[in-house]
């Protein structure tokens, strides 16, 4: 059960790659654009890194986003999870442990002044009161340690303003934020997809799929759920099995197709298509292509980002596998 206690820096260990992240992620569904906040933190380390970005197009590389700023070694010096200012101009504060936040940015090029409600109950993935995929702790996800000390997920209302080169943006949408705490190496063990969609204050999907790394880039990517649920009304609904795949261009998302059952036994199919793609780097080591989807589901229309995450090992990999074929032909 995560906790008002959560909110904070969790108890020190003596791991120089004890980490602890959280992730603010939202679009403006009008511009056409998302907006990410990412920070990973390293306590023992004394340093942060961050990564805020947003994004409109379809472009094959970070620099040709719209806005892209990504740092590596940030100091940490005495700031506090629930409040905490970076050199790179990010400001988070929480108002209401695990229910409210303030999230704001600066730069010459891109400002972020909102404010993040949740409409949920933090989605605890080792509670299986809640989860009903949840194990008994422990790594049950492809991403090292990290989750081994707990991760949630959970979906808001966002509103404010963003203005990015010149030009302002009314925000009132939806935000699916996650936080994590354990441990992290500089590369992860496996992939991870990790998507939301957003309809309205009343209904969102959220889902984490592990898949094949070893997928050729072009082929579908089949999804293998982790964990996932239905925001409806305010109540998180567990999803107890689900399906999906991925049509990809290189390893850029194109189409998702998904299928869940929730606990309660009901179906929900899920069609989505990129809006926007580009290869994310949310920590060194890390690349994850990522793209915001136009979803339907039965008429619906939402909105939300998909993320594949990989590490490098995983495209040396993958380039060994194109250099053998090619020795076949």
């Amino acid at each position: 059960m995560i906790t008002d206690d959560d909110v904070e820096f969790h108890a020190p260990s003596p791991d120089p790659m004890r980490a602890e992240t959280n992730y603010f992620g939202f679009e403006i569904p009008e511009a056409g654009t998302h907006i990410g906040l990412y920070s990973l933190f390293r306590p023992n380390l004394g340093i942060v890194n961050s990564a805020v970005f947003a994004n409109s197009r379809m472009v094959p590389v970070q620099t040709a986003i719209d806005f892209w700023d990504h740092r590596a070694y940030l100091p940490l010096g005495e700031n506090r999870l629930s409040d905490f200012s970076l050199a790179n101009g990010l400001r988070v504060t929480c108002l209401d442990p695990n229910r409210r936040w303030e999230l704001r940015f600066d730069s010459e090029w891109m400002t972020v002044d909102v404010q993040y409600s949740a409409l949920m109950p933090p989605y605890d993935i080792h509670d299986r009161a809640m989860d009903p995929l949840a194990r008994d702790g422990g790594n049950d996800l492809a991403s090292g340690d990290l989750w081994k000390g707990g991760h949630f997920d959970m979906t808001g209302a966002v509103e404010g303003t963003v203005r990015l080169h010149g030009r302002s943006y009314a925000v009132d949408w939806l935000l699916t934020m996650d936080h994590s705490w354990g441990v992290r190496g500089e590369y992860q063990s496996g992939t991870m997809t990790w998507l939301q969609a957003h309809f309205s204050r009343d209904f969102a999907v959220h889902a984490i799929f592990q898949s094949d790394a070893t997928t050729p880039p072009g082929e579908p990517l089949d999804l293998s759920i982790s964990h996932s649920y239905v925001m409806d009304h305010g109540e998180a609904v567990g999803v107890k099995a689900g399906t999906g795949r991925t049509l990809r261009e290189g390893l850029a998302q194109r189409e998702v197709e998904l299928e869940l059952v929730d606990v309660r036994d009901r179906v929900w199919k899920l069609h989505g298509v990129a809006q926007t793609g580009f290869p994310a780097e949310y920590w060194p080591g890390s690349s994850s292509p990522m793209a915001m989807m136009r979803w339907t589901l039965d008429g619906e229309v939402g909105y939300g980002t998909t993320t594949d995450f990989y590490d490098y090992r995983h495209h040396v990999a993958l380039q060994a596998q194109r250099a053998r074929a090619a020795a076949e032909r």
